[in-house]
């Protein structure tokens, strides 16, 4: 099948053994588009690392007009620097959870390349139309505008976002709601481990929220933890909104265990949304 893009018709996966790796290129292949996977991992068109042997990378990377970085933080560095003077007039994308560090390497290197930060803001095993998607162009070109419309095409909902408004909203979306899970998790662990609680009653007395929370919250703990521990260390604002959610649980706790119901209704009154 030929593309019918005219502006990207070769693409090079990195992180291409992983969830979001496999995701995109089986969505490229399918538009058309040669898209050749690299991981380090096995389960890859090419099993290497580039910022390892950039040298055997260079025909490849020369010939593409589309790089995608499907990796963690550390690791998309270090293929930014491997590619630098290496790709030709390529478009460059990442999808890191986190945009601040990566976005001022990306304006440092590659600098005639095209460039996107994109954050699906869905796992790799959701599907894509419906789903939302932050994208943030840092320099912009004909094989953006491509991009663009191929994301788009393929049913993600688009918003547009600089870097620093997209770390200062993750760090409620994603810092908080995770930091959160994990505590749910860790308290439900104790009381199971210390056996304090028969767990055949907690499986019968389980309404939907808790089912819900312990569901969500087992699958973010059972994944990569590195991956949750850049979006708490990365994030310019994370020190702040964890602060906030320390003192927001004092004075939760406070509400909820004063002997004067008062305290809970205005505590209610006040964070309810109208």
């Amino acid at each position: 099948m030929c593309s019918a893009l005219s502006n990207i018709s070769k693409a090079v996966v990195f992180g291409g053994a992983g969830g979001f790796g496999r995701v995109f290129a089986e969505r490229l292949s399918a538009a058309g588009i040669q898209a050749t996977t690299v991981d380090n991992r096995p389960g890859a068109d090419i099993e290497g690392d580039i910022s390892a042997d950039a040298a055997r990378f260079a025909e490849l990377v020369a010939e593409v007009d589309l790089v995608l970085l499907c990796l963690p933080q550390e690791a998309a560095l270090n293929v930014l620097c491997a590619l630098d003077g290496m790709a030709r007039d390529a478009l460059l994308v990442d999808i890191c959870s986190v945009k601040t560090v990566v976005a001022q390497t990306a304006a440092t290197v590659c600098l005639n390349c095209e460039y996107v930060s994109f954050h699906p803001m869905f796992g790799p095993d959701r599907v894509l139309e419906g789903s939302n998607g932050v994208f943030m162009p840092i320099r912009q070109g004909r094989r953006t505008l491509e991009f663009r419309t191929l994301v788009s095409d393929w049913g993600v909902q688009l918003i547009d976002a600089d870097v620093q408004t997209h770390d200062r909203v993750t760090s409620l979306v994603q810092v908080v709601t995770h930091a959160v899970l994990a505590t749910f998790a860790n308290v439900r662990e104790q009381l199971r481990t210390e056996g304090e609680i028969n767990e055949a009653l907690v499986e019968a007395f389980a309404t939907p929220i808790f089912a819900e929370l312990e569901r969500v919250s087992q699958g973010m703990v059972h994944e990569n933890p590195a991956l949750y521990h850049n979006i708490q260390t990365a994030n310019p604002w994370g020190d702040d909104v964890r602060k906030r959610l320390s003192q927001a649980m004092t004075q939760t706790l406070e509400a909820l265990s004063d002997e004067d119901v008062e305290a809970t209704r205005a505590l209610f009154a006040r964070i309810a949304k109208n």
